[in-house]
This record gives structure tokens, sequence and C-alpha cells, in this order.
């Protein structure tokens, strides 16, 4: 299996659990997750995918580019779940379980979706506001589950996209060593994203530029490859 897995599991090794891994600015916040704090988090989900809803086969996200959207995708693909990665509701018809943007809870469950889980989008992960009926809140949710992951490693990766399945392949070149910028939406963005998991490198999520000097940011977290933004002398991926 590919770096993914490293990602799954802990980083098996392969670089210090202390040292940034995910890494995310939101405007002028900026939140830092060290390779143990990834895991702890894809642990706890993974566990609430499993003992809390079951093992869904599918599990879909429509969810902003945020730290907690990649922890999901890595636990569901921990779980052996296959991955959704929607553009809008109506792509989350047929998944058993779904992750949410706050603002489409409702839209989730009108898809037909049993379980629907919002999340706010604050950088932080704060609390949702209130939510309809039969939407449960992550945030609240997941603390109570435990935060090492003891299930089988998964024996396939399998992420859809648009009704595709989206390839998961290290990018050319890419090791651990690297650490790449990325800016653009979930969606959009889900194969350069699974490349670079796969690749086990570093990953520096931008929201958006507004507030953030990116070639500061660039130079500040020591980036050596962006992708769906331009900064000056740093190659692109794709």
């Amino acid at each position: 299996m590919t770096g993914l897995t490293a990602w799954t599991g802990g980083l098996a090794g392969e670089r210090d659990p202390a040292q940034p891994l995910l890494t995310m600015y939101d405007g002028p916040a900026r939140v830092e997750l060290s390779g143990a704090t990834t895991a702890n988090w894809v642990a706890k989900s993974a566990n609430l995918l499993v003992d809390g809803l079951g093992g869904p086969a599918r599990v879909g996200l429509l969810l902003p580019l945020h730290w907690q959207a990649v922890s999901l995708l890595l636990a569901a693909v921990a779980a052996g779940a296959t991955v959704v990665v929607a553009r809008e509701a109506g792509e989350l018809a047929g998944c058993d379980a779904a992750f949410v943007h706050e603002p489409h809870a409702l839209s989730a469950l009108d898809a037909g979706v049993e379980e629907v889980l919002a999340l706010s989008g604050h950088p932080l992960g704060a609390p949702c506001g209130p939510l309809p009926p039969l939407v449960a809140d992550y945030a609240r949710e997941v603390p109570s589950y435990g935060d090492g992951w003891s299930g089988p490693a998964p024996t396939a990766v399998r992420v859809e996209a648009g009704g595709a399945v989206v390839p998961v392949a290290p990018a050319p070149g890419l090791t651990s060593a690297d650490r790449v910028l990325l800016s653009s939406p979930l969606a959009g963005g889900i194969d350069v994203l699974l490349s670079v998991l796969a690749a086990g490198a570093g990953l520096v999520l931008l929201q958006g530029p507004a507030g953030a000097d990116v070639t500061k940011v660039a130079a500040d977290e020591r980036i050596t490859r962006t992708a769906g933004i331009s900064v000056h002398g740093i190659p692109s991926l794709g």
C-alpha cells in the first residue's frame, strides 16, 4: 500500500510524529497538526464510523478544504469504506453516512443519506449552531471515541468524485520529505490531494489567499511544491 496507509496508521515511522504534518490557513488563522495528532483524529473518526455508525460501506464528504476533511477522508479509508467526495448534496445519494458542511445538512437528508453529521468549518473545529432534526454535530460526537485505531489495514482504497473513481497514486517525484501548499476546493482538487497523501508528503491547506501573504506562507512552511496556486520559484503539481 502507498503512503496513504502511512497517513492512516500514524505514518508508520516514516517521519517524526511530533513534527508538523497537516497545516491549515484560513485567512489569518493557522492550525497545525503533528503526525501524532493527525493520527489521533483519524483514529477517533474511524472509531466513530465503525463503532458509532456500524461501519458504513459508502461515506460521503461535502466539505470545504479543511484539516477535518482530510482526517475524515483518511478515517473512511481506514474503516474500509468507499469515499464519495461531493460538490453538491445530490451527489451524496446512495451514501450510508455523510459528513457535510453545516449549511448542507438539510440537503444531505433530502438526498436520502441515513446518517448525516455536520461540521461548522471553524478553523479549530468548533461545534455547529442549531442543526435540523436527525443531523448530528461531528464536533460533539467524535471526542468520546478512542484515539487509537486497531482495525485491519485497508486492502484497497476507493475514492469517487463526479461519479468516477479517482486514481490513488503518489505524484511523480514527490516524497515524504516534501511539503505541498494546496489551495483548491476539496472536490475539485481531490486527485491532487490524494497524490500528495499517497506520497506521504506534508500538506499545507490554504482556504483562500485573503488575509494570507502566500509568498510568506510558502517560505515559513518550507513549501517544496504547490497545487491550485502559484508561488514564484516553487514548482507546481499538475
